[in-house]
């Protein structure tokens, strides 16, 4: 009697086998394209897709599937249908992000973040800067609001981020979004970068409790001056402190969380313990709760690790194209 084989993992293309119709009818709503010869939608799709699941370009996708299309073929379909503006995607590509949702009936806690995805090529209006990592100061960077927390990590919103963007028009567009998904945000959970005197006023007249990180800012203490701002609370011990925030002559009203944390380092293996500050507004619990309730939102990083291994690879300049391609 011959032996059973072992379980052979599944490739990226069989172990998402199932998910081929869904994504392919969502991708097909959401971009009308020409129905050529050769080139049919659903042949575009399959290849989009290929390039997708085993990370490669159209080209090396065309290459690899029997009878497919060349690679500049496939190009010509998608882009005499793509728009020619990003927000026109954003607006169609979003009923997909919210139909698995169905009716939720509890508020739900939303973590706001920014991902920024390398770009090596000319900077354009598309594009921003930032510090710089993975060889350049140049990506094309996006915001999303997803719903944690749960038994279920959703992303709700998704918008791509001009150059010098102010923070609280990118926050606008996300809290819409989720607002038009049919859900109410229970608390918003951010990223450090949102750490602004706007943004918490923002916030605050929608009248949504929240949750920042604080960036400590402050007069540094010397011989007989004592430290200022942020600073100063850091200095104290665990606990909640009313805090007035002030940034040329604009302020806002929030209360600072101090909490601790403790993590043994990598190299010595030995215990430490880091305070933690976060600016918080109509969020209530003891530090220890406040800390747990951000770190539901640590899973939004993982996602984009997992994005990355399904992204194709392309070094086309369009950001509709890097939009679709996510």
């Amino acid at each position: 009697m011959r032996p059973i084989p072992e379980s052979i993992p599944p490739t990226p293309a069989a172990a998402t086998r199932h998910l081929r119709p869904v994504v392919t009818d969502w991708l097909t709503r959401a971009v009308q394209l020409p129905r050529r010869r050769t080139c049919t939608p659903e042949v575009v799709w399959k290849v989009v897709l290929f390039a997708a699941a085993f990370a490669r370009s159209v080209a090396a996708a065309c290459a690899a599937i029997p009878a497919a299309p060349s690679g500049q073929a496939v190009w010509d379909c998608l882009y005499a249908a793509l728009p020619a503006r990003r927000r026109t995607l954003e607006r169609r590509l979003l009923p997909a992000l919210h139909a698995p949702l169905g009716r939720r009936r509890r508020a739900a806690r939303v973590a706001i973040d920014y991902h920024r995805i390398g770009y090596f090529g000319a900077p354009n209006r598309e594009t921003t800067r930032a510090k710089s990592a993975a060889g350049t100061h140049t990506f094309h960077t996006y915001a999303t609001a997803c719903v944690v927390g749960g038994p279920g990590r959703y992303t709700l919103g998704l918008t791509a981020v001009g150059e010098k963007e102010p923070f609280t028009a990118v926050l606008t567009r996300l809290l819409d979004q989720v607002a038009g998904a049919g859900v109410t945000t229970r608390v918003v959970l951010l990223d450090k970068a949102f750490f602004s005197i706007a943004v918490m006023r923002l916030l605050q007249s929608r009248n949504l409790p929240f949750v920042i990180p604080a960036v400590i800012r402050g007069r540094k203490p010397r011989p007989g001056v004592r430290a200022a701002g942020l600073r100063a609370v850091r200095g104290r011990g665990a606990g909640r402190y009313p805090y007035t925030h002030e940034d040329r002559g604009a302020s806002v009203r929030v209360t600072v969380v101090v909490a601790h944390k403790t993590y043994r380092h990598r190299k010595t293996g030995r215990r430490h313990t880091r305070k933690l500050l976060y600016a918080t507004w109509r969020v209530g619990g003891a530090p220890v709760s406040v800390r747990d309730l951000y770190r539901t939102r640590f899973g939004v990083e993982s996602s984009y690790r997992q994005l990355a291994q399904v992204r194709p690879r392309t070094s086309a300049t369009s950001g509709v194209v890097r939009l679709l391609w996510g």
